[in-house]
């Protein structure tokens, strides 16, 4: 992915500004997103820098306490994450002993995966993870338990910038201002209680192309609403827009088939969007 000038001068605000950056996308099954994710890391948290992962936060503590290869920390990963282009972005950051640590409250490797002194830990929260499933509040719950978990690891690393790459609902400004099924107070929302006025979120999304859905399912999409901001990515193949100039109407669409009610404008501080994208290739399921 080539860059103009012009995009590099609107990133340097947005990635260079704030000691937490949040980066979202809007399908998790899409090859452009997370390479877009190796190319900011590379670009503006190569030192001094945390990256942060939509992964199992007790198996990425112990896959960096223990030193374990990129390819074994891919268990720690839901399995529409379990990417190339993942793989590439563990590898990049263990070149350079970036730590890579996870903040995700859903739990990816077997008990007995940890040493016997973690076990009774790990049990307890197998259980409550269980129980929240169960309830009507489990998208709540573990919104509230990312954030948590961020904020621990704030405490563990005090002078370092993080990027944290999560699915755009989780790091909306005012997700808790959506209406129905998307209503949800998003990590970011929980962070900046304890953090104020230190995060930006840049969410990324796509006009058309082919993407997996979580289950890896293959779809294609092409979204067509006049006032969503995904058909502003004009001729180049992404375009970068700031809050300010994204028009005050506009919407953003959600895993590409449902329509958000507050607009992206007042959600993020700036959207990558892109003109079409294809799935990632998976290497382990």
């Amino acid at each position: 992915m080539r860059r103009s000038t012009d995009y590099v001068l609107k990133e340097q605000p947005l990635f260079r500004d704030k000691r937490f950056i949040f980066l979202g996308e809007s399908i998790h099954g899409v090859s452009e997103y997370t390479q877009l994710r190796k190319d900011i890391a590379e670009r503006y948290f190569k030192n001094s820098a945390v990256l942060i992962f939509e992964a199992d936060s007790k198996g990425m503590l112990f896959s960096h306490q223990y030193n374990e290869t990129a390819i074994c920390r891919l268990q720690n990963f839901p399995r529409i994450l379990r990417t190339q282009e993942t793989l590439n972005l563990l590898t990049w950051a263990i070149s350079r002993q970036i730590p890579c640590l996870g903040i995700d409250a859903i739990p990816r490797r077997s008990v007995t995966a940890f040493p016997a002194e973690w076990q009774p830990i790990q049990q307890r929260e197998r259980d409550e993870y269980f129980r929240a499933r169960s309830g009507r509040h489990f998208f709540a719950w573990r919104d509230l338990r990312m954030a948590e978990n961020l904020i621990n690891l704030t405490s563990a690393y005090p002078e370092h910038r993080m990027l944290i790459m999560l699915h755009n609902l989780h790091i909306k400004r005012r997700g808790s201002l959506e209406k129905a099924e998307l209503q949800l107070k998003s990590v970011r929302e929980y962070f900046e209680d304890a953090f104020p006025l230190q995060s930006y979120s840049i969410a990324q999304l796509a006009q058309r192309g082919s993407a997996l859905h979580n289950d890896l399912t293959l779809f294609n999409f092409q979204i067509t609403d006049p006032l969503s901001v995904e058909l502003l990515s004009a001729a180049a193949a992404y375009t970068l827009l700031t809050a300010q100039q994204i028009p005050d109407v506009s919407t953003a669409w959600h895993h590409a088939f449902e329509r958000e009610t507050v607009t992206p404008k007042n959600q993020y501080e700036g959207c990558f969007i892109f003109k079409e994208v294809h799935p990632p290739i998976i290497i382990s399921a």
